[in-house]
């Protein structure tokens, strides 16, 4: 039997493309590649951290009895929210300019509070944190002495000890000088 003309046409051919096929599709074998060189960064600089400077005095005076204690609580009131609000805005805002005067007006209205009501809780602590914003840890362990004490006082120790509570699980408050600050509260 044997193949017909075209038959051994279609043989030859099979035979030549299918020794191209097992051919590399692209050439020989591919390089090996390797890895690039281990180079060595450049030394850098220590960047030392700026310390932070914190201002230590304050003059506050704290000598009002609590027996005397005839508050405005609806104008203290007012002005906690008016400090709260400006404190809040500080946070949020984009200039160190304004955020800096927001924290300005957020002391001022704590402190206008106190004065409309020298022995709110609120607005104690809220001024502690607002000094310690500012940069004013002489300010702020002030006021929070002033809170520990108010904690002792049989008309304040409930709400006090609320504040001195919310001291310990807000860490981020006084953070640089957090064993002061926790030293002036007694704990």
């Amino acid at each position: 039997m044997g193949l017909k003309p075209w038959g051994a046409l279609c043989v030859a051919l099979a035979f030549a493309f299918g020794s191209a096929a097992c051919q590399p599709l692209y050439g020989g074998k591919p390089e090996h590649l390797k890895n690039p060189e281990k180079k060595k960064r450049p030394p850098e600089a220590d960047v030392a951290a700026a310390p932070v400077s914190y201002v230590e005095d304050c003059s506050a005076s704290f000598g009002d009895d609590p027996k005397k204690h005839h508050p405005n609580g609806v104008a203290a009131r007012q002005n906690v929210d008016a400090g709260d609000t400006a404190l809040s805005s500080a946070e949020h805002a984009k200039d160190d300019q304004q955020r800096v005067g927001l924290i300005k007006e957020a002391i001022a209205k704590y402190r206008e509070a106190l004065i409309k009501d020298n022995w709110n809780v609120d607005a104690t602590i809220k001024l502690a944190v607002a000094y310690d914003k500012s940069m004013r840890k002489g300010c702020a362990i002030a006021m929070l002495k002033r809170l520990s004490q108010m904690a002792g006082h049989k008309l304040f120790t409930a709400e006090a000890t609320r504040k001195l509570d919310d001291i310990d699980a807000n860490g981020a408050w006084f953070k640089g000088y957090r064993k002061d600050a926790m030293a002036a509260v007694g704990r």
